[in-house]
């Protein structure tokens, strides 16, 4: 489970060296990005394929949110499919501005948003994740027990 972590971290990490290297004009910094999401992209395929041996490891322990674990399993093959689609156009990008070509600005910002895209969805995944085990971090609405129903 410690492998998880790296998608979530490798596309935020990926997304703000892109953003920063655009800001400061520097090709070397956004073509690092575009490697760090190929690289977070590539270790999203073992963190996923993991993930049914993981549901066998914490399915039998007591205290496991039955309903977090199918939405974090859907959530997380949408953020997997998404990560290697971004992973695929950085590749391209990359491949495509060899040498010291600038990349274009175009496939930047298609860069940009698809590494928002998928940092919101490995976030989202991670925090499902995390409902699992720790129902301390759910969601709470108001008709929740205990929330704003406080009798003493």
């Amino acid at each position: 489970m410690l492998l998880n972590h790296f998608p979530i971290l490798g596309s935020l990490f990926a997304l703000c060296l892109l953003l920063y290297g655009i800001i400061i004009k520097s090709n070397s910094v956004i073509k690092a990005a575009l490697l760090a999401m190929i690289v977070s992209s590539l270790f999203a395929i073992p963190t996923y394929l993991s993930g049914e041996d993981a549901e066998h490891v914490v399915d039998p322990v007591i205290g496991i949110n039955d309903a977090a674990l199918e939405e974090h399993e859907d959530a997380s093959e949408f953020a997997f499919w998404g990560i290697l689609m971004s992973g695929a156009i950085a590749l391209g990008t990359l491949v495509g501005s060899r040498k010291s070509r600038p990349v274009p600005k175009t496939l930047l910002w298609v860069n940009v948003v698809m590494m928002i895209w998928v940092f919101s969805m490995m976030a989202r995944t991670g925090l499902l994740g995390g409902q699992i085990r720790h129902t301390e971090i759910e969601v709470a609405s108001p008709s929740s027990p205990g929330i704003g129903n406080h009798e003493d």
